[in-house]
């Protein structure tokens, strides 16, 4: 299976240059340059806790941010805006480091995700996350998301952004 994680290409750039977005402490910008073990580590776990198979590639529609906190690479925020349709984005991978966890940055990303693309018209936020991710269930609950029947049938849960996040 090929992934644009091995040449280090994200699947898609968004149009702005530079840093994308930023808040609460962390910057999103476009993803270069190979993975390193701990974000291998974040992608696989993605799938499950202890999952040793190979990574996950990024849906060939998805962009691929790398989340920056205290001026080094964290993790990754993978989301395609579009997805399942038009106003709306789902959010497909909130990979933190492991040696990294435990500060918020997840969800300080997608806030910031969720601050931009609703300048940029955005409405509808949906995260997808593996059944065997039993801790992205709960992150997506924690962040304010609702579970709901899923807008494309993939084996996968589904949430959506129950209300506006405070301080919009």
């Amino acid at each position: 299976m090929s992934t644009p994680w091995r040449d280090g290409q994200p699947a898609q750039s968004p149009r702005w240059g530079g840093a994308w977005a930023r808040g609460g402490g962390v910057t999103l910008a476009p993803f270069s340059g190979a993975l390193d073990a701990g974000l291998e580590r974040a992608l696989r776990d993605g799938v499950e806790r202890g999952y040793e198979g190979p990574i996950p590639a990024a849906p060939p529609h998805a962009t691929c941010m790398v989340v920056r906190a205290v001026g080094e690479r964290v993790g990754l925020l993978v989301f395609a805006a579009g997805v399942p349709g038009p106003g709306a984005a789902t959010v497909h991978a909130i990979a933190i480091d492991p040696d990294r966890r435990g500060n918020d940055y997840g969800t300080r990303a997608l806030l910031a995700m969720e601050r931009w693309l609703r300048r940029e018209g955005v409405a509808t936020f949906y995260g997808r996350v593996p059944r065997g991710n039993g801790r992205g269930l709960y992150f997506m609950l924690r962040a304010g998301y609702s579970p709901v029947t899923p807008p494309v049938v993939d084996g996968a849960s589904w949430f959506l952004r129950s209300a506006e996040p405070p301080g919009k």
